[in-house]
């Protein structure tokens, strides 16, 4: 594993205690989470099984598993996993969702190969560069016509660089444009992430996925590290989500802004 990964690793194990608490108290990214539950379930129907990557402490995976889907959850972090067990028999999930702690380059272990799609919430595929393993790994389990549904942090983000623009900072104001990575704030803590366009997203998994559908995600919305907009402003905020879920799926304007939700297609081949 590279050393970037095991940072990685180590970063997520140490925020796990806290990350549930971080996660409700910030209307951003609550509003953001309920967007993308909103198309998974135009996509996902009870009785499917989804491969869930960087499920983290399950917030996802409890979801969905409430909509009588199954889930086979994995993530690097084994700390942000024990935090999914103990909801899965606080709950009474077993039947639902399972756990793995693999990384992504781990995902060609799991045996079944008849997952009807998988997901990827909030930018975990940001933490790396290198999908060839994943992709492969991902069209042998996913059956024909199955989808892949990611949520990962756009190359180009209005709001970032407008503020960092105000604050006199072009470095940071055009970071993402960094094809090396950038070492990101995560809490506390600083982590490896890549920043992709859809297009170059999608590249990546050619071989077995075709793009189906592409949606903004936070283009008028400030990012969720910008909350405190959102505690000055709520009115004019909640006025940006609105025009947000309006426009999220409009060309060219599902091309950017703080993340991109991207529906891949299993080809049949």
């Amino acid at each position: 594993m590279e050393d970037y990964l095991i940072h990685t690793k180590d970063s997520f194990n140490k925020i796990s205690d806290s990350f549930d608490e971080e996660d409700r108290e910030n209307a951003i990214l609550q509003w953001m989470r309920n967007t993308v539950y909103e198309i998974y379930l135009s996509y996902f129907k009870k009785g499917d099984k989804l491969l869930e990557l960087n499920a983290g402490t399950g917030i996802d995976a409890v979801y969905l598993a409430s909509k009588g889907i199954k889930v086979l959850a994995t993530d690097i972090s084994d700390e942000m996993l024990g935090k999914l067990k103990c909801k899965i028999e606080k709950r009474n999930l077993e039947e639902l969702i399972s756990v793995e702690n693999f990384s992504f380059n781990e995902i060609g272990k799991i045996p079944e190969k008849d997952f009807d799609g998988a997901v990827s919430n909030f930018g975990g595929l940001n933490c790396t560069n290198n999908f060839d393993c994943l992709s492969e790994s991902l069209g042998e389990r996913i059956k024909p016509g199955g989808k892949f549904i990611a949520v990962v942090m756009n190359s180009f983000c209005p709001w970032e660089i407008f503020y960092y623009l105000l604050k006199l900072d072009p470095a940071n104001a055009f970071r993402r444009f960094n094809k090396e990575g950038i070492e990101a704030g995560l809490s506390e803590f600083k982590i490896k992430s890549f920043y992709f366009s859809p297009g170059e997203f999608a590249d990546r998994f050619g071989k077995y996925f075709e793009t189906e559908k592409i949606y903004s995600h936070g283009l008028f919305t400030p990012p969720p590290y910008m909350f405190g907009i959102y505690n000055r402003a709520k009115p004019v905020v909640k006025s940006f989500m609105k025009m947000d879920n309006f426009t999220k799926g409009i060309f060219p304007l599902n091309r950017i802004g703080d993340h991109f939700i991207i529906v891949l297609k299993r080809r049949n081949n």
